[in-house]
């Protein structure tokens, strides 16, 4: 066998698991699990949404008990924090304070600032983010409105 054939022969190997590369016939893999392809699939009280600026105006369905998390750009080193306005916290309950992804150590850096909520009771909830500095009394720099429906 050629060196290009075996380097093959091995990454399909381990990218098909653990029970294609052994003999024990008790080994299996997880099975996989797909989308529906008969229209919208349903929420599990499991699942997470999350949204980001890009989705400003839209409206998110989900089930009492999911996760609702939102993931905010903005730039480190500049003061502006994303801060949520608006929210019923009857029917959606914020989880902890924020916390920041940050794609490098860079001063400035490109960055997420994450809030994580849990969807508690049903209703409807307009959800207002803003990007501002929580200091002073200068108007946000940018702000998002959603509306999330927990059903």
């Amino acid at each position: 066998m050629n060196p290009r054939a075996a380097a093959f022969a091995a990454v399909s190997l381990f990218a098909l698991g653990p029970s294609a590369a052994c003999n024990d016939p008790g080994a299996r893999s997880a099975p996989a699990s797909s989308p529906s392809t008969n229209g919208p699939a349903a929420i599990s009280s499991s699942a997470e949404i999350v949204i980001h600026a890009d989705d400003d105006g839209k409206t998110f369905d989900t089930t009492k008990g999911s996760i609702v998390t939102f993931k905010l750009a903005s730039n480190a080193g500049t003061g502006y924090v994303w801060v949520p306005m608006q929210v019923d916290p009857s029917i959606l309950t914020q989880q902890g304070d924020r916390t920041s992804e940050i794609a490098s150590d860079t001063p400035g850096a490109a960055k997420l600032d994450v809030f994580h909520f849990t969807a508690g009771a049903a209703g409807s909830t307009v959800v207002e983010m803003s990007l501002k500095r929580p200091f002073g009394s200068a108007p946000p720099a940018r702000a998002i409105h959603v509306t999330v429906n927990v059903h």
